[in-house]
């Protein structure tokens, strides 16, 4: 039978193994070998989000504790990814990057300043040049209305007679650019005769502003055989000096073009209020080409005036038929001074 010491004894020996194999789990638990972990803070994700190797988390040494503030645990984060190297697999290759664009040179043809041609303001439209005519007249024309209101219509003979003169009052009129249709009764001695219908106006000073004009050829016996127009588009076009500009120096210089009505020269005048021509020149201009409607033309013309005066700039030419005379005309206003 054991006795009661013996009993004693063991207990206390088992008592002490247990404590020394505690002593031993804490001891290994505890070995440098085997640290403990902390968990590292999390880094948003601002792009798009991509698959990535399995990385190894860095151990920490520091004990948690208490929630670290976020400036500190940003820190933190941002230096154990710096200590990282990432290595990225994509699927495809990175496109190549763009070229730097290269500055181009392209060459442009310079804007004409003519303007494109334009319908004359004032025409005859019917008859045509050369329409056998019998008596009256058919006549139809567009009119740009003189400062008077007035149109004028003379049928001038072969030999240069005035046969026909006639003044049609518009002043009622509101509008400035209208057709007229008047008739022009006429009587002749022979069988047949050449002649010109002419229309002009006039402005408050009396000076011509604009003339047309057709050659036709008058029958006593007979129906008219009337032929299409000819002049369509303005025959003289002025592109400097503009209307009103003030010239001095006693010189001007004109830049225009031209589609001629004939093979005569252009007659370029500065005319005052009072009628008086104090300026004059002209130029030859060739007729139009190459599908071209006008011809540039550059003429200088010398004035002489002792102070600021108005002048009409008076472009026309003269007859190339056996009937003297203008037989179109334009004109622009200008100041000149010495």
């Amino acid at each position: 039978m054991i006795s009661t010491g013996f009993k004693r004894d063991i207990k206390l020996a088992a008592l002490m193994l247990t404590v020394l194999l505690i002593s031993v789990g804490c001891q290994a638990e505890a070995a440098p070998g085997l640290p403990k972990t902390s968990p590292v803070e999390r880094i948003p994700v601002t792009s798009t989000p991509m698959d990535l190797p399995s990385l190894p988390v860095p151990a920490s040494t520091e004990t948690p504790s208490q929630e670290k503030p976020v400036n500190q645990a940003a820190q933190t984060a941002e230096l154990a990814v710096s200590n990282l190297s990432v290595v990225v697999a994509t699927a495809t290759p990175m496109a190549e990057p763009l070229a730097s664009p290269t500055a181009t040179t392209r060459s442009f043809r310079q804007a004409s300043v003519t303007p494109p041609p334009s319908m004359a303001k004032m025409r005859i439209t019917k008859p045509g040049p050369y329409s056998k005519l019998s008596s009256p007249i058919q006549m139809e024309a567009l009119i740009n209305s003189g400062d008077d209101g007035l149109v004028y219509v003379d049928l001038i003979g072969e030999d240069g007679r005035l046969m026909v003169s006639e003044v049609l009052d518009f002043r009622n009129y509101d509008a400035k650019n209208f057709y007229i249709s008047p008739e022009i009764p006429f009587q002749i001695n022979s069988a047949a005769e050449l002649a010109r219908l002419v229309v002009y106006t006039r402005d408050m000073f009396g000076q011509m502003i604009s003339l047309v004009s057709v050659d036709v050829l008058l029958m006593q016996m007979g129906s008219s055989d009337l032929t299409p127009p000819e002049v369509e588009l303005e025959p003289y076009r002025v592109d400097t000096p503009r209307e009103g500009t003030l010239i001095t120096g006693g010189m001007v210089s004109i830049n225009g073009s031209a589609r001629s009505v004939n093979n005569n020269p252009l007659i370029v005048e500065l005319i005052d209020e009072k009628g008086a021509v104090v300026g004059s020149g002209s130029v030859q201009v060739s007729q139009p080409s190459d599908g071209s409607t006008h011809v540039p033309f550059r003429v200088d013309v010398p004035y002489t005036v002792t102070h600021r005066v108005r002048v009409r700039l008076a472009i026309h030419q003269e007859s190339a038929t056996r009937i003297p005379g203008m037989v179109w005309m334009t004109s622009t206003i200008l100041f000149l001074e010495p």
